[in-house]
């Protein structure tokens, strides 16, 4: 493990960055949602949100994962030294919770077609997702410290 906190947060925003996809693609094949994170990715990337086959949809699971992983080195490096170090987890969901508000009114702001207007089981799926990824990538960001800590 590495000294690094940006090194370290991203490695956790990374790794718990497999919770939203799963979670995400299990509520779209459940009809729990219509919007996945990696449309938002894909429309930024593709110019439209439906992915032509599975290689662009193997990529834009793996950049949202590589965004996910810059998020999480984000939130190790600046964030959370600037909170102190107490209550990970709980800091961890505000931030995953925030990001989510953040990233959601992106496409209203910028009147981005098929992504202006998010129906609420969509909202309430994405925001299961983002309150979970927050929570797991402060987990596993609490245990690559105390691995380096030993």
């Amino acid at each position: 493990m590495m000294k690094d906190r940006f090194s370290n947060g991203f490695l956790a925003g990374f790794l718990a960055g497999i919770v939203p996809v799963v979670i995400n693609f299990s509520g779209r094949a459940l009809d729990l949602t219509t919007i996945v994170w990696s449309d938002f990715i894909a429309l930024f990337i593709f110019g439209s949100m439906t992915t032509e086959g599975a290689a662009e949809l193997v990529f834009a699971v793996s950049v949202l994962t590589v965004f996910l992983g810059v998020l999480g080195g984000i939130f190790a490096r600046y964030i959370l030294p600037s909170l102190n170090s107490q209550r990970h987890l709980f800091k961890g969901l505000l931030f995953g919770t925030t990001s989510w508000i953040l990233f959601f009114s992106i496409p209203y702001l910028f009147q981005l077609p098929d992504l202006d207007e998010v129906a609420l089981k969509s909202a309430m799926t994405n925001f299961i997702s983002a309150s979970l990824w927050g929570l797991t990538m402060a987990y596993i960001l609490k245990r690559i410290d105390n691995k380096v800590s030993q």
